[in-house]
């Protein structure tokens, strides 16, 4: 969801649900998706938040040091990563952040355990291949720190992005390179503020100028659509588009703002770790925050609009599963016709749920399909699971 209406960053917080002394909620500005994310392939999965206000340094709020050149601790160096994802596979999340240790992997093993085809250049590995130490759903967008060995700062090297189950042996988790991204987070950061197009946020926020700064402001942030234009009409053709253009954009911010939690989306591949945080701490003697303010992590916060309390949160779930699932209904019929053929259950895998994670074969419209799912073994519980196994058949053959 790049509608920045429906975001808040979330600092110096610890135990979700609990006011803490440092804790700090910050709106956000904009957000800037890497440009060659792919969706399938988690290549470029990393974005840029700009933030409305500065962020004071305090005891639980400092920023992480970027990589300050290509190089990289080696493998085998110890980094840390944290989060409040789940605290196993399908388990509930954590409510106090979680912090773990975690080894670097090289490409080598990496590609040998996740195999060669799934792991980019701009990816890498962290963990035991022994398992049971690894990040989680939900924990997607954290860091993964390591200390630098002279200043003894903490340095981002990784972002948790994707992995094949939590901690399975021989499985590691999978990690956001950051300095395949350096030059790209660079530019983004120095780019002057009049380059892009106006956010939702600073449209809305003209309301609250005094009325004479009003049109002065708005000219301002309606003259980037004028730069961009290129009608061979001239000059005044090009003010009068602008002009439109602009007016659209405010009506269309002005819809997001009323019902800013629709159309969020938690996307999945193998687990997409979804919560992000910012933990690792750098003291201000490291590279200075440029302004404007930004972060490259948030967390969903809770909508400005008055409202009917968790009516936003409920109407943007019921928008994650119309999205998620939409193109089902478009599938014909007579592909839907499902047998299953064979159902590998592991019987020491029970969630809190009552579910089993099990290997599935069956058919899907003629067509032989197998993937790993979870199922009941109990009447109640296997038709709890029968519409999430139609769903991963499906999403098998997709493709």
């Amino acid at each position: 969801n790049r509608n920045e209406l429906a975001w808040t960053v979330v600092v110096g917080d610890h135990e979700l649900g609990k006011p803490g002394a440092g804790k700090r909620a910050v709106p956000v500005r904009r957000i800037l998706p890497h440009p060659k994310f792919n969706p399938k392939t988690f290549h470029g999965d990393l974005a840029l938040l700009e933030l409305a206000a500065p962020l004071a340094t305090s005891p639980t709020v400092n920023p992480v040091c970027l990589p300050s050149g290509p190089a990289e601790p080696s493998p085998g160096t110890p980094c840390y990563i944290a989060g409040w994802g789940s605290l196993y596979e399908e388990g509930p999340a954590a409510d106090v952040v979680m912090e773990a240790q975690v080894p670097l992997l090289s490409q080598e093993t990496c590609r040998g355990a996740l195999g060669k085809d799934l792991l980019t250049s701009a990816m890498f590995c962290a963990g035991y291949l022994s398992g049971g130490i690894d990040s989680c759903q939900g924990d997607s967008g954290g860091p993964l720190a390591c200390e630098d060995p002279t200043s003894h700062h903490f340095v981002l090297y990784g972002i948790t992005s994707w992995g094949d189950g939590c901690g399975e042996r021989g499985k590691p988790g999978v990690y956001t390179r950051v300095t395949a991204f350096t030059d790209w987070l660079s530019l983004q950061m120095d780019s002057a503020p009049g380059s892009r197009e106006p956010s939702c946020f600073d449209l809305l926020a003209l309301a609250q100028l005094p009325p004479e700064q009003q049109s002065l402001e708005r000219a301002r942030l309606c003259a980037f659509y004028a730069r961009s234009c290129r009608a061979p009409q001239g000059r005044a053709t090009c003010a009068h588009l602008a002009e439109e253009t602009c007016h659209a954009r405010m009506r269309r911010c002005g819809e997001l703002e009323v019902m800013p939690g629709l159309g969020c989306r938690e996307i999945t591949h193998f687990w997409h770790r979804s919560r992000a945080t910012s933990l690792h701490l750098c003291p201000q003697s490291c590279t200075p925050m440029p302004r404007p303010w930004w972060i490259s992590c948030a967390r969903l916060g809770t909508s400005s609009v008055t409202t009917c309390p968790g009516l936003n949160e409920s109407a943007a779930r019921v928008g994650v599963v119309r999205d998620l699932y939409a193109w089902v209904l478009r599938v014909p019929e007579a592909d839907l016709t499902m047998t299953f053929q064979e159902i590998l259950v592991d019987l020491g895998s029970k969630n809190t749920k009552g579910l089993y994670r099990a290997q599935v074969r069956a058919t899907v419209g003629g067509r032989p399909t197998a993937f790993t799912g979870l199922v009941g073994l109990e009447s109640d519980s296997l038709a709890r699971s029968m519409p999430g196994l139609v769903a991963l058949a499906l999403e098998a053959l997709k493709t």
